[in-house]
């Protein structure tokens, strides 16, 4: 039977490129990877989008947060078992073009992904750069650009500087989030502040499956909130040991999330109406400034500048390694594949990342970038689920050293859900974007921006695949 390109190389280019002196460095363990994913996770989504979100699903907010990690995990257990059969950058690139042998598919499903962490990183840098101006009267757009050119340098300067400061900020991020839960808990626990009726309906209908719209179409805005374990998958050839630690760090980083996620939200609507939580550009320093006093506004604002620059750090970092990875299989021009002799990071992808997120900050509303980055990660994930399904029974011979639960004979099941729940998801984006004088829904401008991808495949990518 005939074995995959990748299989039949793997070893030999595994230890030839381990060797190089340009190879990537191994030097990150399980829990320096888990604590990348929760880092990626935990961001943008819950300082920001959380009041947009609440002003949809009301009090049943958690909910929302629940199918939104439902769904991610699907795609989760398929990038699982995916990433340990194939640890290498550009995963999305690799996975597409085992699967369906189709280099020119490969290449716009791979440079999909690398879009995808243009308009995530750029979207989080206007989420900094709206909480800076708490403190500096420096515009918007400036603050934003002023980030991507500071986590681009510490970006090109190493892995471990990066894991170092990524482990701090995760930390701070999180210690937030848990301030808000433990306070607000003891609060809650104690009576002083009622807890909120957590399956109260917030629209009035007759229909019970309309009554649970408001909640689909929050999670489904809710959903970039958890974009970014996807990709833990794109730092495999930093990890140690990566066939056996990446499965683990995708289901540790998804499930700590998630239930962070859900104590946050409980705790959010009750102690602020779900409809005051909708109106404030700072839905948890409105949380914090009602649960401790008037200086949590600022505490809140400190914290969620070291959540969002993080978010964009490790984006970036991992958006490069898809640059890398891609321009390393000779899909994309060989400079860009370039790795510094000194620091082992790929530094031309690294400032060619930058530069191109800075201009997708043109679009400058978060909501709007935030959008148009489910549009990209639902199709993303869509191709991810499809790409485990078709390798089942292309290669079922293929030696996995982890495979996900709930299968039907070859078939995953799980897989299966995660692509039909993704399309679904995509078509509930709706968020209105303004262009040329004209209002458009964001799913139309997403579809927009993600279809480049295929004109610059001609441009780019028709180069051929080396091995």
């Amino acid at each position: 039977m005939e074995k995959p390109a990748l299989v039949q190389t793997e070893i030999t280019r595994r230890r030839a490129h381990d060797s190089d002196s340009t190879a990537l460095r191994r030097c990150l363990s399980l829990w320096e990877i888990v604590v990348y994913g929760v880092g990626l996770i935990l961001g943008a989504g819950i300082y920001v989008l959380v009041g947009s979100a609440a002003g949809i699903a009301g009090n049943m907010l958690w909910l929302s947060f629940v199918s939104a990690a439902i769904i991610a995990g699907f795609t989760a257990l398929s990038y699982a078992e995916l990433s340990a059969m194939y640890p290498r950058a550009a995963a999305e690139y690799v996975y597409a073009r085992e699967a369906f042998g189709s280099a020119a598919l490969a290449w716009i499903i791979g440079f999909m992904g690398v879009m995808l962490g243009f308009t995530t990183a750029s979207a989080v840098a206007v989420g900094f750069a709206q909480y800076l101006v708490r403190f500096l009267p420096v515009p918007v757009l400036a603050s934003a650009l002023l980030l991507i050119v500071a986590v681009s340098w510490l970006s090109y300067r190493g892995i471990k500087q990066s894991a170092r400061f990524n482990a701090v900020a995760t930390a701070i991020e999180v210690g937030g989030l848990a301030i808000i839960v433990l306070v607000g808990g003891y609060f809650i626990i104690r009576g002083d502040i009622p807890l909120a009726d957590l399956w109260a309906f917030p629209v009035e209908s007759d229909a019970t499956l309309d009554l649970f719209l408001p909640v689909v179409s929050a999670g489904a805005l809710i959903f970039f909130a958890y974009i970014g374990f996807e990709d833990i998958a794109n730092i495999a050839e930093e990890a140690e040991d990566p066939r056996r630690v990446l499965p683990k760090a995708f289901i540790y980083s998804l499930v700590i999330s998630t239930v962070i996620y859900v104590l946050v939200a409980v705790v959010a609507v009750s102690v602020v109406p779900y409809q005051d939580l909708a109106t404030s550009g700072q839905p948890l320093s409105r949380v914090m400034e009602r649960l401790v006093g008037f200086v949590a506004p600022e505490v809140l604002a400190v914290i969620a500048l070291f959540a969002t620059a993080n978010t964009v750090l490790i984006t970036l970092i991992v958006c490069a390694r898809m640059i890398y990875g891609m321009a390393d299989h000779g899909s994309l021009p060989l400079a860009l594949a370039r790795v510094h002799p000194q620091r082992k990071t790929p530094w031309v992808a690294v400032w060619a990342v930058g530069i191109i997120t800075a201009l997708f900050l043109l679009f400058e509303e978060l909501e709007v970038l935030a959008s148009i980055s489910d549009v990209g990660i639902f199709i993303l994930f869509f191709f991810v689920n499809l790409s485990n399904i078709v390798l089942r029974f292309r290669y079922p011979d293929l030696e996995r050293p982890w495979r996900m639960p709930l299968n039907i004979g070859q078939f995953p099941l799980l897989s299966a859900l995660g692509a039909v729940s993704c399309l679904g998801m995509l078509a509930t984006i709706n968020h209105p974007v303004e262009f040329l004088g004209g209002t458009y829904s964001s799913l139309y401008a997403g579809l927009v921006v993600f279809a480049l991808a295929v004109p610059l495949y001609f441009i780019l990518g028709r180069r051929g695949t080396r091995t």
